[in-house]
């Protein structure tokens, strides 16, 4: 069986090694060039901030197609899911020759696409070009004329607000400068500015500002329908290269990074941080108080050290907590703790699910942070689509963790650490712990996908990139969760060992595997009213509404920063990674202290034995608030209009809120676990 295993994970370690060579390209080497090399123009796609659909840039009907044997370039499978369409231009740019004025193309485009032109720049869509990796930038003063700083993109052209006509930029000016290594003597791009122009003849501008403009009418008949006559929209550019001296190649991202309230935004990142550790401090000090003084005292007493409401209080599945009457308060409830918890199959899954997703935020994270130590790029380039073809994988891969966790928490909820699963249960729970997850995340995203595709967007999935997901859920996920289940179901628990709940396999420990063999081991509720009674939806939001404050005053800032990066700002980029990660260790932190807190007072105060859910409830607040920040979001903050758009953001928010609920869960119910074993065993020590 271990060389079947061993053969097995090595099959899959080359079969992921293989698929990460082909989607995941991590082009660091820096690119020299020599005066007169050929240089590669690359155009993407158009995006808005006022919208959740972008366009792949040769799909628009008003732009020069591909010419000059242009070709689409090979994308990773995270530049896909972003929506990325990268081909190649047919513009013709030397390395360090300037170009004047260059003819690309003269399109005689159809009414439709005049009309199609004009309500895109209306709704603020930008072009987003590349050289070298480098995105073409618009290029900003601060207003104290100061610093200069990049966005990425330029606009497709722009409005009179008097007319309400909109204007085309057909003619663009590439400035592209080069910086000489000291090392080698050769030359690296470190920046590419586009400044877009809008003219009415093919003749080029230059310098002058003596032209007209390129208007946006089309043409309609007596019935009001667009007319077959076609317009013809000239396309210009011109290329100049400009030697740079401060910036190299290691920092040439750093003006994308600045901007207007660059110097404001640290500061309110080193207040947030500052704020974030008091209240850590003063939680931590609370805790401290709970376990060393109250808790250790407690213990040591014949009977609880604190008063305990009267009254008998319903605790775990079939089992009602002992009344206060009794004389050993808490301490009494060993056995209501260690019951079977309510919906325990579902609080299981939604655990190995959550500590899946945890190791793969804390894994992208972590690595993002290391790979942005000075704004340099180690590993790969933080806004391309490598980042999210790791995280991909990093999230697969945790399948082998959950799977197996998932395996040991069934055990211990049930009772069942004596108990060796047979192999058929082994790998249904396997499933269920590993891949029940990224099956429903797969199938929402296909849903969510169909509404892409009817708007023809560039972030609708091709159907190959659909195949790809499903093999790499069949090679890939399913394999690691068996592995980690088979490793889970072999997991022996020590007679000293706080999670065992038994000292060894009793023979009630054998009829009982017997029975879980003829009968299975687990039950699904009857009905799903029986499934809302387990699980209160009611009170759990309640509860959520009383937990999740102090965590969301933790991530607040950076959240606000993130959404602005992702929702509002798209021609921003979100570099705060450090600030990011010690954000989320600090959101950990307090989830782990107030689950400490929470299932003591639960335990002393209410002599409540359901720990399980109260811990789960505790950590997963925090996603219902950032839920509830993101509509606040929506309203006060963006301007989207358009259904299509507006489902995307509560559903892409809901799946995000869900993730990140289920992963602070899944702390919370460990953290809850390994508190509760420790104290009823430090009891029946003493």
């Amino acid at each position: 069986m271990n060389l079947r295993l061993t053969l097995l994970l090595l099959f899959t370690s080359t079969t992921t090694t293989l698929v990460l060579a082909q989607f995941l390209d991590l082009g660091l080497k820096p690119n020299y060039y020599q005066l007169g090399d050929h240089v590669d123009l690359l155009v993407n796609k158009i995006e808005s901030d006022k919208t959740q659909l972008p366009f792949a840039y040769f799909s628009l009907p008003f732009v020069c197609p591909p010419i000059n044997n242009a070709k689409p370039v090979h994308l990773s499978l995270g530049e896909i899911l972003r929506g990325d369409r990268i081909w190649q231009s047919g513009h013709d740019l030397q390395f360090g020759v300037d170009q004047p004025c260059l003819r690309l193309c003269d399109l005689r485009a159809t009414q439709s696409g005049i009309r199609r032109a004009s309500n895109l720049i209306k709704d603020g869509y930008v072009v987003h070009w590349s050289i070298d990796d480098l995105p073409g930038a618009t290029t900003f003063e601060t207003n104290n004329h100061r610093r200069k700083y990049y966005a990425a993109g330029f606009p497709l052209g722009f409005v009179d607000e008097k007319s309400d006509v909109s204007y085309l930029y057909n003619h663009l000016m590439l400035v592209i400068r080069y910086h000489q290594e000291e090392s080698n003597g050769k030359y690296t791009i470190v920046g590419f500015e586009v400044y877009p122009k809008s003219v009415i003849n093919e003749q080029c501008p230059g310098t002058s500002k003596d032209y007209r403009n390129f208007p946006l009418v089309y043409k309609v008949d007596e019935r009001g329908e667009l007319t077959k006559e076609r317009t013809t929209i000239p396309y210009t550019y011109s290329v100049y290269w400009r030697e740079d001296t401060v910036i190299d190649y290691d920092s040439r991202w750093d003006l994308y990074y600045e901007n207007e309230s660059g110097e404001s935004q640290s500061k309110i990142h080193w207040i947030s941080f500052v704020n974030s550790t008091v209240l850590i401090f003063l939680a931590s000090l609370i805790v401290m108080v709970v376990m060393i003084q109250v808790l250790k005292k407690d213990i040591r007493q014949q009977s609880p050290s604190l008063p305990v409401v009267e009254g008998d209080v319903v605790g775990t599945t079939g089992s009602t907590a002992t009344s206060t009457g009794t004389t050993g308060g808490w301490k009494n409830l060993a056995n209501e703790v260690n019951a079977t918890p309510k919906a325990e199959l579902l609080l299981t899954t939604l655990v190995s699910g959550g500590v899946q997703t945890l190791i793969a935020i804390v894994g992208v994270i972590a690595i993002t942070s290391l790979n942005s130590i000075k704004t340099k790029h180690y590993f790969f380039n933080n806004h391309q689509g490598a980042l999210i073809s790791f995280a991909i994988f990093c999230f697969m891969g945790s399948g082998l963790v959950s799977s197996s966790l998932g395996i040991v928490l069934h055990k211990v909820f049930r009772s069942e650490t004596g108990i060796h699963y047979d192999i058929w249960q082994t790998l249904i729970l396997s499933f269920m712990f590993s891949a029940v997850l990224p099956a429903f995340l797969f199938i929402l995203m296909f849903i969510l996908n169909f509404f892409v595709w009817a708007q023809d967007s560039s972030t609708a999935l091709p159907f190959g990139t659909i195949v790809v997901f499903v093999l790499l859920f069949i090679l890939i996920q399913c394999p690691l969760g068996i592995i980690g289940g088979v490793y889970g179901n072999k997991y022996k628990f020590g007679p000293k060992s706080c999670l065992s709940t038994s000292g060894g396999e009793t023979a009630e420990d054998k009829q009982r595997e017997k029975n879980n063999m003829r009968n299975g081991s687990f039950k699904f509720p009857r009905s799903l009213k029986s499934l809302y009674k387990q699980i209160a939806p009611v009170s759990y939001l309640k509860n959520a509404f009383i937990y999740g404050l102090i965590p969301f005053g933790i991530v607040y800032v950076e959240l606000l920063f993130v959404f602005n990066s992702v929702w509002l700002e798209k021609t921003t980029f979100y570099y705060m990674y450090g600030f990011l990660f010690i954000t989320t260790l600090m959101l950990f932190i307090i989830i782990i202290e107030l689950t400490i807190v929470s299932v003591y007072v639960s335990l002393v105060y209410y002599n409540d034995a359901n720990w399980t859910w109260l811990s789960f409830k505790v950590g997963s607040s925090i996603g219902w608030y950032i839920y509830a920040y993101s509509i606040y979001y929506f309203v006060i903050v963006l301007n989207i209009d358009d259904f299509v758009s507006s489902l995307l953001y509560f559903s892409y928010m809901g799946l995000a809120c869900f993730i990140i609920g289920i992963a602070c869960g899944a702390v919370g119910v460990i953290t809850g676990l390994i508190f509760v074993k420790k104290i009823y065993s430090a009891v029946k020590l003493e």
